[in-house]
C-alpha cells in the first residue's frame, strides 16, 4: 500500500502542474511558486526519476512556444561557461552515455535558478511570496517529523531506507531518505526562517519559533556537520550586530552550550556509537581515493554523475555492501570532491565563483548601503550549507539542490533592487 501510495504522489503533483500551466496567466511566477509549495513532492520516493525536472522541461518548453525570455543577461555568460564546462567533461569522459544523461537531470536546476532570477528582478514582491512559500514548506517538514516521531521512521516519503537511519541510534529523516540532508536542509532552512516582510523593524513571533524549531528538529537528525553549519551562521549573524546583540547572542550561545552538554547522552548527535575521530578516518579514506581521481583529471573531471562507474572499474574496493550486495559509492562522502572529481577545476571553479560573487555582491550592499539584515540571513544560510557539504554531497537529493539553488537567487534578485536604488527596508548604515 505505502508504495502504491507513493508512486501516486509524483504522478498526481505533475497532473497539477500541467492543469496550473494551463490556468496561469502568469506562467513563469505560477512555476516558481509550484515549485516552492509543493517542495516536499518534487523528487522521486525511489529516486529514479524526479517531478522537478518534469514541471521544468514542461516549462521550459511551455516558454519556447510563448516567446517567454528565460535567461537574464546579467549572468548568461557565466551559465553559458559552466554549461560549457560540463559538456566538454562529458565528451572527454570514459562514459559520455552516462554523463550526457547526468547533463539531462542537472539542467532543470540551471533553468530553474535563471527563471527565479528573471522573474524576482522584475518583482521584490515576487521574492518574499517564495519566501512564504518556503517556511509553508517548513512548517509541513516539522508536522511530518512529528508524525515520524509518533509513528516511526517507516512513516517516510521514501521506499528504501537509508542505512544512516538506525545505524548509531535513530536519526529522524523527516520528509528526506537520508538524515544527513534532512540535516543540511533544517541548518540552512533556519535562518531563511528569520527573514523580514518588508517594512519590519524587529523580528516576529513566528521568525523566532520557526527558527527554534529548525534547531529542535536539527538535533533529532543526528547531523554534527549540519549542527557545525548552523553555529558558523550565527556567528556569521552576531559579527554583523551591534553590541547589544553581541552580548545577549553570547550570552545565549553560553546558556545552550550548558543545556547541550547536561543532555548531550541523550541528544543522538552527541551520541552516535562512532567518535568524530573514526568518522573523520572513514571520511578521509574515501577522500584521498577521490584525491588521487582528482588529481588524473585536474580540468575536466571525469564526468559529471560518472563516479560511480569511475571507481567500479578503477576503484573496485569503493563500495558498500547493502542487503548482501555491492553497491558502488556515487559520491566520495564530500560534495567538493564529488564537484572536483566529476567537473575537474574548471567546472567546480564555474559553480563557486557563481556562488560567492553573489555572497560578495551582498555583503557590499550590507556594508555600504544599507543595513539589511535580510541579505545577512540568506548569506548564513549559504555558509551553513558550506559547512555540511564537505562531508555529504547532499545533491543527490533534488529537494537540497532546489533550496540552494532557491537561496542564491533570492541573494542575487534582492541585491540587484538594492543596486537599482530601490530601498526594502528603511535602517540605512551609518
Amino acid at each position: 500500500m505505502k508504495a502504491v501510495i507513493l508512486t501516486l504522489f509524483p504522478l498526481i503533483t505533475a497532473a497539477l502542474f500541467l492543469y496550473v500551466m494551463l490556468k496561469s496567466k502568469q506562467p513563469a511566477k505560477d512555476y516558481l511558486l509550484f515549485v516552492v509549495y509543493f517542495y516536499p513532492l518534487v523528487f522521486s520516493p525511489d529516486s529514479n526519476y524526479s517531478v522537478f525536472q518534469f514541471i521544468t522541461y514542461v516549462y521550459f518548453i511551455y516558454s519556447l512556444r510563448n516567446d517567454i525570455p528565460l535567461f537574464s543577461n546579467s549572468k548568461i555568460y557565466i551559465t553559458f561557461y559552466f554549461l560549457a564546462c560540463i559538456f566538454f567533461s562529458a565528451l572527454n569522459s570514459e562514459f559520455v552515455g552516462n554523463s550526457m544523461i547526468g547533463i539531462i537531470k542537472f539542467l532543470p536546476i540551471v533553468i530553474y535558478l535563471q527563471i527565479l532570477i528573471t522573474e524576482c528582478s522584475k518583482s521584490p514582491e515576487l521574492i518574499f511570496r517564495i519566501v512564504k512559500g518556503l517556511r509553508f514548506t517548513l512548517v509541513v517538514s516539522f508536522a511530518f517529523l512529528f508524525l515520524q516521531l509518533l509513528l516511526g521512521v517507516d512513516f517516510s516519503l521514501t521506499l528504501l531506507d537509508n542505512p544512516n537511519i538506525s545505524f548509531e541510534g535513530v536519526r529522524y529523516p523527516g520528509i528526506f531518505q537520508d538524515p544527513q540532508k534532512h540535516a543540511q536542509y533544517l541548518s540552512a532552512f533556519s535562518f531563511i526562517a528569520l527573514i523580514k516582510e518588508p517594512g519590519g523593524k524587529n523580528l516576529s513571533k513566528i521568525n523566532y519559533a520557526l527558527f527554534g524549531g529548525t534547531v529542535i528538529s536539527l538535533f533529532l537528525t543526528g547531523g554534527r556537520a549540519a549542527l557545525l553549519g548552523l553555529v558558523l551562521g550565527i556567528f556569521f549573524i552576531v559579527l554583523f550586530s551591534n553590541a547589544k546583540i553581541k552580548f545577549v547572542g553570547a550570552i545565549g550561545i553560553f546558556l545552550v552550550a550548558a543545556v547541550v552538554i547536561s543532555l548531550s547522552q541523550y541528544l543522538i548527535v552527541f551520541s552516535r556509537g562512532e567518535s568524530l575521530e573514526e568518522s573523520f578516518l572513514i571520511r578521509n579514506a574515501i577522500w584521498q581515493e577521490a584525491y588521487k581521481i582528482f588529481f588524473k583529471h585536474p580540468y575536466l573531471g571525469i564526468g559529471i554523475d560518472n563516479y560511480a562507474k569511475y571507481v567500479e572499474v578503477h576503484s573496485p574496493d569503493q563500495f558498500w555492501l547493502v542487503d548482501g550486495e555491492k553497491v558502488f559509492f556515487d559520491h566520495p562522502e564530500s560534495g567538493y570532491l564529488k564537484f572536483l572529481t566529476e567537473l575537474g577545476i574548471f567546472g567546480f571553479l564555474g559553480i563557486f565563483v557563481f556562488i560567492f560573487v553573489g555572497i560578495i555582491k551582498g555583503l557590499k550592499v550590507f556594508l555600504f548601503k544599507v543595513k539589511d539584515f535580510n541579505i545577512i540571513f540568506l548569506i548564513s544560510a549559504l555558509l551553513s550549507w558550506f559547512l555540511g557539504f564537505y562531508s555529504v554531497y547532499s545533491f543527490t537529493d533534488t529537494r537540497i539542490t532546489i533550496l540552494i539553488a532557491t537561496i542564491l537567487g533570492l541573494l542575487y534578485s534582492y541585491v540587484a533592487w538594492y543596486d537599482k536604488g530601490m530601498v526594502i527596508v528603511n535602517e540605512k548604515n551609518n
